[in-house]
């Protein structure tokens, strides 16, 4: 089990400095939310991992915290970034104002009221989780509709959706089969970060 986290560790770190590379080249700030997301994913992999190597309490407790805060905070600029690709999809005349697409970040501020509720903690990460799933999946399904280069994106979206249903309907996945759940994310952050290079590179193909 230990293998799958050090293998996301390394899958989420290199998809950050993709993500990072993307935002550098392109001064978009729709990759930024995903760069940081990609990132935060990477600390809470990287916490659990040593949370195998050191049998400690307080090393545990520090990881359950850092998992915990890490899937709010990162699901939530998920969301703000899949909110700027919607903006900026529309035309000109059409797109709302900018800021609405910080509202994904209020996220943050409702689990903190809820943060000693240990069921209500876990149906928000749940509906978080699936509505990160489902805007993309319906986003990407369009996209790729009207243009096949958004396939890769689209079955990494499809990937993530799997793992979930899997993490969250068998609870095996979740204890004694973790590494199921680990390798499809990895494969989904993988296909994405390619699907998202691909589709760069034909933008800027097109504005040469």
């Amino acid at each position: 089990m230990i293998w799958a986290t050090l293998l996301l560790i390394c899958v989420s770190g290199y998809v950050a400095a993709k993500f990072f590379s993307l935002t550098n080249k392109r001064g978009r700030l729709k990759f930024l939310g995903l760069t940081i997301a990609a990132a935060i994913f990477t600390v809470m992999q990287f916490s659990v991992f040593l949370d195998y190597l050191m049998v400690d309490s307080n090393v545990t407790s520090a990881s359950e915290f850092i998992v915990e805060w890490g899937h709010v905070i990162s699901l939530s600029f998920v969301l703000s970034s899949l909110a700027i690709f919607i903006r900026e999809s529309k035309p000109v005349f059409a797109q709302f104002p900018m800021i609405y697409t910080a509202l994904p970040l209020l996220i943050i501020i409702s689990y903190i009221l809820v943060q000693d509720t240990y069921a209500i903690k876990t149906w928000l990460i749940i509906i978080y989780q699936g509505g990160a799933i489902i805007v993309a999946l319906l986003m990407y399904s369009v996209y790729t509709y009207r243009r096949t280069k958004y396939a890769f994106i689209l079955g990494g979206v499809i990937l993530f959706l799997i793992s979930y249903i899997l993490y969250w309907g068998v609870s095996e996945i979740q204890d004694s089969f973790q590494w199921i759940w680990k390798l499809l994310v990895g494969f989904a952050m993988t296909l994405s970060i390619f699907g998202y290079q691909q589709t760069e590179k034909e933008i800027d193909v097109n504005t040469i």
